[in-house]
């Protein structure tokens, strides 16, 4: 029977997800209108190659984040410590200590990439770029703590604030320049920008470097998987940039690249809610152990995939005469991959709206082996398309893997009492039937 305690407690949270949810989508809205305003305009000033550069840079770093997380962030926030002044600052000096090596990694690498991807210009492009990871070690701790407590606004002022100022210098150098160097040069001095500002919260804590024992225990204790379902996960979202950087030409790498940023806007909004809210919303619900847990996850999944589906909808239906009208005739190819690409989105929503619940419930185990399942799935299906149907092929497998992984998923799910099947089939289903009713209208 739920005590009125409970209730309460239940009551509270619904409203926090809510809010904090209403709150990621505004933040998240106003990210994206820049991101794409930027890119639009870039697309019209640079040359598709840019793109597809870029792509194989963003591709090295983000294996060296990911393979380097220890779970630093997730700490902070799950942790009964999460607040004490030594374990933050413990946490940022372990953010420090990661932004150097992944940098220095990331200059090793420099080499051995430019060759296998035949692209000279990633030996000296690699790592001007990749300093930017030093710059996010240093981000200061409080911005940890803000997550922990869902404080939104703060956080939504500091990152659209400085975005728009990273905008502003790209598009600014890449006037002036017209070469990759002005995006390479305005993705440093916004990272530089980003880790400046998250100091004007330190009136609520002192940093200083600091190892406590105890604390890097728990975080290297808990984030002993991480690192490797961290690292399966950059796969399995930038694995398909890996394989086709090898087989396809830079410029169309390029407009791979333009579709995929279309077709992820809304699966980066439902990461963005999953970071912010849901992550530590799920940690209060998991330390609270109230006896109605899996209502209140099943309430805010159906509120994100009912915001969230029918927006990938609209972009699989608008995706060529989006293309055809923005960009021109050097992209028009984006638009078929935008919707078979927003296909696997679709699956990739369902899974990530109840994934990190294994994170927040401390099963960082499991989560790993659903990655590094998901992950194998999404080589062997690109392999399998390739083989018998080429580029398109390829692109598919990207989208059947996101669908073949969900059941190991469920698996893990169902261990800790908060798989819901009638969930996730209604959001399958309706999708099957509204994309089946797009394909009678466009043919």
């Amino acid at each position: 029977m739920i005590t009125q305690r409970e209730s309460s407690k239940t009551s509270s949270n619904g409203r926090l997800a809510l809010v904090g949810s209403l709150s990621s989508v505004i933040a998240f809205g106003s990210s994206q209108v820049i991101r794409l305003g930027s890119n639009l305009v870039l697309t019209h000033i640079l040359f598709p190659e840019v793109f597809g550069i870029m792509a194989l840079i963003q591709v090295v770093l983000q294996a060296l984040m990911m393979m380097s997380d220890i779970g630093i962030s997730t700490s902070v926030i799950r942790d009964d410590r999460g607040d004490d002044r030594d374990y933050l600052n413990t946490a940022w000096t372990l953010q420090i200590i990661r932004g150097f090596f992944i940098w220095g990694v990331c200059c090793a690498l420099a080499y051995p990439a430019a060759m296998i991807y035949d692209a000279p210009e990633l030996f000296s492009l690699i790592p001007v770029i990749t300093f930017s990871a030093v710059f996010q070690g240093f981000t200061s701790p409080v911005i940890l703590s803000l997550k922990r407590h869902i404080r939104l606004n703060p956080l939504f002022i500091w990152q659209v604030a400085t975005q728009l100022l990273t905008t502003i210098i790209t598009i600014a150098a890449a006037w002036y320049f017209r070469s990759i160097w002005a995006i390479a040069l305005g993705g440093l001095a916004g990272a530089g920008l980003t880790c400046l500002l998250s100091y004007f919260f330190t009136a609520q804590h002192k940093v200083s470097l600091r190892l406590d024992p105890s604390a890097v225990s728990n975080i290297f204790g808990f984030g002993k998987w991480i690192f490797v379902s961290s690292f399966i996960t950059f796969l399995i979202n930038k694995g398909d940039v890996l394989v086709l950087g090898v087989f396809l030409s830079k410029a169309d790498l390029g407009v791979f690249a333009i579709a995929s940023i279309w077709s992820q806007v809304v699966f980066e909004l439902m990461q963005k809610i999953n970071q912010q809210v849901m992550t530590p919303l799920y940690a209060m619900i998991y330390r609270e152990r109230g006896s109605d847990v899996i209502a209140q996850i099943r309430k805010t999944r159906v509120r994100l995939l009912t915001f969230s589906l029918p927006i990938i909808w609209a972009v699989i239906y608008f995706a060529q005469l989006l293309i055809d009208t923005f960009y021109d005739e050097r992209y028009v190819n984006a638009g078929w991959m935008i919707q078979v690409l927003g296909i696997g989105t679709i699956a990739r929503m369902v899974t990530a709206s109840s994934a990190n619940a294994l994170l927040s419930f401390g099963d960082s185990y499991g989560y790993m082996v659903f990655q590094v399942s998901a992950g194998i799935l999404l080589v062997v299906c690109m392999l399998v398309g390739g083989t018998y149907f080429g580029t398109v092929g390829l692109i598919a497998g990207v989208s059947v893997s996101k669908f073949v992984s969900y059941p190991l998923l469920a698996i893990h799910l169902k261990k800790h009492g908060i798989w819901l099947p009638g969930v996730d089939a209604s959001a399958i289903g309706a999708s099957v039937v509204i994309l089946l009713l797009i394909g009678s209208l466009n043919y």
